[in-house]
């Protein structure tokens, strides 16, 4: 089974100034998006661009139009000092883990959400 990355290999991995996408709501919590790569983990998703944040985003209000009200919007963070914030925040009880994807893994990811054909 894959791992998500930990906080210790990300902060070896990216500079202070790497800036990354993550879904956000307005009342500030970041989305949790489940990843079957990820059994049992529910991780908060971060983005090497905007258009793969906006895609997994629109695919995700498609199937889940109930979440619209919450005002998920693409916002562009600077990465470590985030990370930092999400694994200081002992409150944080909907998100264990995060992950940072590919543009390959973020199409990997919306071909989950999409509705199974009916028989």
């Amino acid at each position: 089974m894959i791992q998500p990355m930990s906080l210790d290999v990300v902060l070896r991995e990216f500079s202070e100034g790497y800036k990354a996408w993550v879904i956000r709501a307005n009342s500030g919590k970041y989305l949790v998006v489940p990843d079957n790569r990820f059994p049992g983990r529910r991780p908060i998703v971060f983005f090497k661009s905007r258009y793969d944040a906006t895609r997994l985003l629109d695919a995700i209000l498609k199937l889940r139009p109930v979440l619209i009200p919450q005002g998920l919007i693409e916002v562009e963070v600077r990465l470590l000092e985030t990370l930092r914030g999400i694994a200081a925040d002992r409150s944080r009880a909907q998100a264990d883990s995060f992950v940072i994807l590919s543009p390959n893994e973020v199409s990997d990811l919306i071909s989950q959400f999409k509705p199974k054909a009916s028989s």
